[in-house]
């Protein structure tokens, strides 16, 4: 490693730190469940940060769940999960994806780090990256990419959204995510690190904090990282910038924070997967090793995000709470990629041939502003405990879509001996626009949770009234006369809707909650091309019930779901036939041992069917849902071993059961499982600490089909990433 390498983390900045503060002893787990209203007095506003000794600051129970303020997850009437930054930390994570994926049973990502565009399932049903809040602010996360440089925490509220964060302008059903960002400890942050992934990507990370003032109430901390280099897939290429700002005031009423966050990356032989298997008259052939590359290693993907976000919360004399916040998100995405498609048998030609297309160029430019103001609070009527809450929320998204046409010719290959000219033999060219939308989605939510019975049974009632607007903006050409006419023929749209929100919550004692809710998704209507017409809002519901029991040194729930999902027509936008995932959910974590033997462990049955439900072709269909494993198993254990202080032994599991590329079952996807393995060395040099972390992921080199689903009944397949070493070192000072 060159001198450059080795001074990377004082130039550069990222980093996996946990912050001093979040070790701080929290209140008896007594306190820590009765405390779900919101008052005036911060310490009773503060939501409880861990009920149990098995969570172990692992799981962290402080989220924050949009118009219900933020609450103790073990309450909450409905299913959220929390990773704080030592989870990020102690898995390397290169995209905040593929540590949620990893550890929660109900989610499978799609494309991971090898993609441009990232999210993640959850119940089935597909979460982008631009759907993700920062601090309650939603849509400000990052576009395209999920970068963990300035997370503190990851929130995934499983089920619909809608009623607590608001609907999202380009549409999302059946889960949210929220990010906290990292903010200055007591104790200050001073964190330098350099890791290596292969095949020879090196990184350098730095995290900065330091609080000031009489009662420490101003903060600053700063956080980054640079990776460079070429992946374990041959020819992949990736240069990762992340860098998050974080300044914060905290009186005892007043707190106010500022977030100013940026990522750019780059890869060179990305974006590669099988597209429209739906369509294919045979089974896909048995994936490549993962070190293969389906596309040319020139075919290149820009991607940058800038974020700035406003945020604050104040306590008045009058048992109440006023936050809220403002931010704006702009991101850019720029590059060209090969769609491939598998050959058909009846076509002739030998297994695993297929076609690249002529690269395509695309310019996407989207700028997002969001807003909210937000008020909770308590007041009794006799023996009944009323905590009420509102939200009016604001979500601006313009979206500027340019594509270029193919030029050039399709070029013949196979899956396991691709080969591509050395040079580019695509030339894109004659970028034109292809959309220019702008929407709004303006909101007003109440709810109130009434406890009963000193506050052991707890019901939620509320709704959001949702407002959807849409501007079709025309694509303009530069010529005056020519754009002036194009100009009055923008056209807006705009419809509303209310969606109720019912939960419950029986709290029988500390250690055992029953809770169920129904919920409403929206996602915003299409313009029907023909008529010019803006369909309804779609409406996704859920219903949830289920279970948690703190056993003390373990943590049980199990819960169950239903989500009804409509489809509409590809041509006319107009509703038709229906999505319904009904599944069920198993997980325990503990904490054993005298607190040494960390296992976890999850499991759900996810059934996913179509009912008179278009597929992409304009017909109808009945059947499964392509690309959806039935099982999906994630296992993981920790050991602090006892004969090497400091030491701690690692491993993950995960297991996706067999899916199918088509609705009507005739060609399986097999199944697969992961297994990682890792080792975690941390000692005191002086009044510093050096922790030394190494883990092989994909031990045993699985290939491996990751599948993925678009609209309708779509589906596709990227090659699994092949196994991988990574080395990280990380100095606290």
């Amino acid at each position: 490693m060159n001198s450059k390498l080795a001074l990377m983390p004082l130039l550069i900045m990222s980093a996996f730190s946990y912050a001093a503060d979040e070790a701080t002893p929290e209140a008896p787990v007594q306190q820590q469940l009765q405390e779900v209203h919101v008052r005036a007095d911060a310490k009773r506003v503060k939501a409880a940060r861990s009920y149990s000794i098995a969570s172990d600051g692992d799981l962290r129970d402080r989220v924050n769940l949009g118009l219900l303020g933020k609450a103790n997850a073990f309450t909450a009437p409905i299913t959220v999960v929390n990773y704080d930054e030592k989870v990020l930390e102690n898995n390397a994570s290169r995209t905040l994806v593929d540590t949620i994926a990893k550890n929660d049973a109900s989610t499978m990502q799609f494309g991971g780090e090898s993609n441009t565009i990232q999210g993640v399932y959850v119940r089935g049903l597909q979460l982008d990256a631009r759907q993700f809040s920062i601090n309650g602010l939603a849509g400000l996360y990052s576009y395209y990419h999920t970068p963990t440089a300035g997370v503190s925490s990851a929130q995934l509220i499983k089920g619909a959204s809608s009623s607590t964060v608001g609907m999202d302008p380009e549409g999302a059903a059946g889960s949210s995510v929220n990010i906290e960002t990292k903010k200055a400890s007591d104790e200050g942050n001073r964190k330098i690190g350099l890791a290596v992934f292969g095949k020879n990507r090196t990184e350098g990370a730095i995290d900065i904090g330091q609080r000031f003032g009489e009662n420490k109430q101003f903060g600053i901390r700063f956080n980054g990282k640079y990776r460079k280099g070429e992946t374990a897939r041959k020819g992949y290429k990736e240069d990762n910038q992340e860098f998050a700002l974080n300044t914060d005031y905290r009186g005892e009423k007043l707190r106010l924070s500022f977030d100013s966050m940026y990522n750019h990356r780059n890869t060179e032989g990305g974006r590669a997967r099988i597209h429209e298997m739906q369509d294919l008259n045979f089974a896909m052939p048995a994936a490549p090793s993962g070190k293969t590359l389906l596309v040319p290693s020139w075919q290149e993907q820009t991607t940058k995000t800038m974020t700035n976000a406003l945020t604050f919360e104040y306590d008045t004399d009058y048992n109440m709470q006023i936050s809220g916040g403002l931010g704006y998100m702009e991101s850019v995405y720029k590059g060209s990629f090969t769609q491939l498609l598998m050959k058909n048998r009846a076509k002739g030609g030998n297994l695993g041939n297929y076609t690249a297309q002529a690269a395509q160029p695309f310019e996407f430019l989207s700028r997002t502003t969001s807003g909210n103001l937000k008020a909770r609070g308590e007041f009794e009527t006799g023996p009944i405990v009323h905590n009420w809450a509102t939200s009016l929320d604001y979500i601006k998204r313009h979206r500027d879509h340019d594509q270029g046409t193919r030029n050039g010719d399709a070029l013949d290959t196979n899956i396991y001996n691709p080969v591509f000219p050395v040079t580019h033999r695509n030339n894109p060219a004659n970028i034109q626009g292809t959309e220019h939308t702008t929407y709004e989605t303006p909101s007003l939510a109440i709810s109130d949770t009434l406890g009963f019975a000193d506050n052991t049974i707890r019901l939620t009632l509320g709704g959001r009234y949702q407002w959807v607007k849409q501007t079709a903006h025309p694509n303009l050409t530069g010529n005056a006369k020519t754009d002036a006419n194009r100009r009055s023929s923008t056209v807006k749209f705009s419809k509303k809707r209310f969606s109720p929100m019912f939960a419950a919550a029986w709290v029988p004692n500390t250690g055992m909650v029953v809770y169920g809710n129904y919920m409403q998704d929206l996602e915003p209507g299409a313009t029907n091309e023909d008529t010019g017409e803006m369909s309804k809002p779609r409406v996704s519901k859920q219903i949830e019930m289920g279970v948690r029991k703190n056993w003390g040194d373990v943590v049980t729930s199990l819960n169950a779901f239903q989500i009804v999902r409509p489809g509409y027509w590809r041509n006319t936008q107009e509703q038709h036939g229906k999505e319904i995932n009904r599944g069920v959910e198993f997980n325990t974590y503990a904490n054993l041992m005298n607190k040494t033997l960390r296992p976890s462990f999850g499991i759900m049955y996810l059934k996913a069917q179509l009912k008179d439900y278009p597929r992409y072709n304009n017909t109808l269909t009945n059947g499964n849902q392509v690309a959806s494993p039935r099982v999906i198993a994630k296992a993981g254990i920790e050991w602090d071993t006892p004969f090497v202080e400091g030491l701690t032994l690692k491993s993950n599991i995960q297991y996706y059961g067999k899916s199918f590329q088509d609705t009507e079952r005739q060609y399986k996807l097999p199944s697969y499982t992961l297994v990682d393995v890792g080792a975690r060395y941390k000692t005191k040099l002086g009044k510093n600490t050096l922790t030394v972390s190494s883990s092989v992921e994909n031990l045993f080199n699985k290939n491996y089909w990751q599948v993925q689903r678009g609209q309708y009944d779509r589906s596709f397949a990227v090659v699994g990433m092949p196994r991988t070493y990574w080395l990280k070192a990380e100095l606290d000072f």
